[in-house]
């Protein structure tokens, strides 16, 4: 059997560290994995480390409003179709595994017209159309929510949580004199959270607070917090493994990676999601996660204005610390989903 699989993902972090993460897991059990992924920025930079196995698509996207758009995208996808066809035929890999993005489309549909298995992760609650498609012609699909709107459920369909690095774990939850905030907008900031944390910081606190804040690319500020707040802006965060154990409370988007990671670090948890993410994902995202009673999750109201946004933070960090919620979680289900995704699709590759 040829020991090469294909993951396809793109577009996002979250989809992103997915793909990377099954990419580990494979490689360790003697697989070699090759990865099909986009030409955004982020495409490169968390790739970067696997240039030689990367193949960049100029793929797009087929939700748009304009209808001519849509046909152009088409068109493009057809030729990256074609390109992936041959790169299929090249390489012959054993299975195809979608982690997220629009790029799957095209890396799916031409593995399945060779014969090759295909596989696809949901990573949030609610699926998105590339994967709606995707789900009809793949053996397998696996989600990160037992309730996963757009996604009926099938006998193919396989509850497993979503891959996580596997540097990421939880380690005890060690509060002192000043609390540890990490705040991130995913993969490239947010602007809704960096204004709240710009005014916050200025604003009197009762507690001493130690911020280190992920803005994004060509967002760093020049801000003065008071007294007993330090703050430490970041364009981009690298070492999440290590801010996930420094952390003593986390304010975040709801993305599905950060859902799952969440799930592993079982820190306090202040979600505030995107007021804009298809279908609203994000607030499903949170309002799943919260639901399954871990840990501490507090989901914000996104549509509010920012003052009272920046009023739920302050008054929900401030309650955390005065009834020390720091320590108060159990166990989640299917934190292991590396694993257990390679185990479902070897064992259907060979059946």
């Amino acid at each position: 059997m040829n020991r090469i699989v294909a993951i396809a993902a793109g577009g996002t972090g979250g989809h992103i560290n997915a793909a990377l993460s099954m990419g580990e897991q494979f490689k360790k059990n003697g697989y070699r994995p090759i990865y099909f992924t986009g030409t955004r920025y982020l495409d490169f930079q968390l790739f970067k480390e696997c240039s030689e196995t990367v193949h960049h698509l100029k793929s797009r996207p087929l939700r748009s409003k304009n209808p001519f758009r849509i046909l152009i995208n088409i068109g493009i996808n057809l030729g990256v179709f074609i390109g992936v066809l041959l790169q299929m035929l090249k390489k012959r890999p054993m299975c195809v595994l979608g982690a997220g993005g629009y790029v799957c489309g095209p890396t799916m549909v031409a593995a399945k017209i060779l014969g090759i298995k295909c596989y696809i992760i949901e990573q949030n609650a609610v699926a998105g159309l590339t994967n709606k498609l995707l789900a009809k012609i793949s053996s397998l699909i696996f989600v990160n929510f037992e309730n996963t709107k757009g996604i009926s459920k099938t006998s193919r369909v396989i509850v497993s949580g979503n891959p996580v690095r596997s540097s990421i774990k939880h380690t005890p939850n060690e509060v002192g004199d000043v609390v540890n905030i990490l705040v991130f907008g995913g993969s490239l900031g947010a602007k809704q959270l960096n204004d709240a944390f710009i005014s916050l910081i200025q604003k009197q606190w009762n507690i001493n607070l130690n911020i280190i804040h992920q803005v994004g690319r060509n967002n760093l500020k020049e801000v003065s917090p008071t007294a007993n707040v330090t703050y430490d802006q970041k364009e981009y965060l690298d070492n999440m493994d290590e801010l996930y154990s420094w952390a003593n409370i986390i304010v975040s988007r709801a993305g599905a990676s950060t859902i799952s990671e969440l799930r592993v670090a079982k820190r306090p948890s202040i979600l505030v999601p995107y007021p804009f993410a298809t279908d609203d994902h994000q607030t499903h995202n949170a309002l799943e996660l919260k639901n399954e009673e871990c840990f501490y999750v507090k989901v914000i109201d996104n549509k509010q204005v920012i003052e009272g946004i920046e009023s739920d933070i302050k008054n929900t960090i401030e309650e955390i610390v005065e009834k020390n919620l720091f320590s108060q979680f159990k166990e989640c289900a299917n934190v292991d989903a590396s694993k257990l995704i390679y185990e479902k699709v070897i064992n259907n590759v060979r059946n």
